[in-house]
């Protein structure tokens, strides 16, 4: 039996990983803020966790002291709207940057290995790859860009200060454990039952749950061409335990955790409002791009599950189709919740439509 200590482990995903530790005979141990915009009952959030919470933030050198002996640290706190991040600079920068330090220093103190959460966010818009267009009555088009998932040896290129935080991060980590042992994982989008219903700043698909229960059409910002890769929270949960046992010391392994399938917005909304049991709703297009928006994003899976890592259980559409229908029955948030989200954005010059 082995305890590991949890960064974050109240939260969405930390809780899974918990549970998936504690089914194996492994205890755990959370330092978590319960911050409010992420946690609207954090009571039931350590009533849930199955070990000791203890409310600290891991961006302060005093919450690293005192902690029990641990086997290894999973890093999953964070600050994580990417608009958001373009104006509370400061704060996502000592959480997520500080924090990590901090994190890794202890973990290189304790000679435990460290699991970092990093985020698809560094690479940015990701790869295009060129091939040549069909050619009619001897014109050459010239070459058509094709989008391509993202691979572990793609430069980063972060549009958000929330990817530009997680670069940085993944740095750190790799100095405070260069001769250690250490796991970078980045996660593309994840979804399922237990992430935040009432944060305007982490995804759709609250927003879209909330317009569901209400009757209201699915809003899609774009044209709905716009991907993503979708993959549910236990999925993500399971490579972050296998991630403990992967790296060698001075060798650290750095691997995207994702499904390797790209979805259209379009797409997306369709599957959310099929998996809804209120009545049939309208989805709608608006134009508007907020800062730090990338409209493409999706994983190149063939390093992560060359080296072992176990593969998603859940498609894209049936992880989408698990939290609508998982979620249903929660309080969901005032659908104008996202609305005063983009006004907000758009007084601050950081959203157009």
């Amino acid at each position: 039996m082995t305890t590991y200590l949890i960064t974050g482990g109240a939260g969405f995903i930390g809780q899974y990983v918990a549970r998936a530790l504690t089914r194996r005979g492994d205890e755990v141990v959370a330092l978590d803020t319960l911050e409010q915009q992420v946690h609207t009952d954090p009571e039931g959030a350590v009533a849930r966790f199955p070990g000791d919470v203890l409310r600290r933030n891991v961006s302060d050198p005093a919450s690293w002291e005192d902690l029990p002996e641990v086997g290894g640290v999973i890093h999953l706190a964070a600050e994580t709207g990417t608009a958001q991040s373009m104006y509370e600079q400061d704060r996502y920068r000592r959480v997520n940057v500080e924090g990590t330090r901090l994190a890794a220093e202890f973990a290189a103190s304790r000679g435990v290995p460290l699991v970092f959460l990093s985020s698809r966010a560094v690479y940015g818009e990701g790869l295009v790859a060129t091939s040549p267009m069909a050619s009619s009555d001897g014109r050459d088009f010239g070459p058509d860009g094709l989008f391509v998932p993202s691979g572990e040896d793609q430069p980063h290129v972060p549009l958000s200060v929330y990817g530009e935080t997680k670069s940085e991060a993944e740095e750190i980590a790799r100095t405070a454990l260069a001769d250690g042992r250490l796991a970078i994982l980045r996660p593309q989008n994840v979804v399922g039952l237990g992430q935040a219903l009432h944060n305007p700043y982490t995804g759709v698909l609250a927003a879209f749950l909330a317009r569901l229960k209400a009757g209201l059409p699915l809003t899609v910002y774009g044209d709905g061409t716009a991907t993503r890769d979708f993959v549910h929270v236990s999925d993500v949960a399971a490579a972050i335990v296998w991630a403990l046992e992967a790296p060698r010391r001075g060798e650290p392994v750095i691997a995207n955790v994702g499904t390797g399938v790209r979805m259209d917005l379009d797409e997306l909304a369709e599957t959310a409002r099929a998996a809804g049991r209120g009545p049939e709703v309208e989805i709608t297009h608006v134009e508007v791009h907020r800062a730090g928006d990338i409209d493409h994003a999706c994983a190149d899976m063939t390093h992560a599950w060359s080296l072992g890592m176990p593969r998603p259980r859940l498609t894209s559409q049936e992880a989408i189709a698990d939290f609508i229908s998982h979620s249903w029955d929660l309080e969901a948030a005032d659908p104008r919740l996202w609305d005063r989200a983009l006004e907000e954005l758009t007084e601050r010059g950081l959203a157009e439509s």
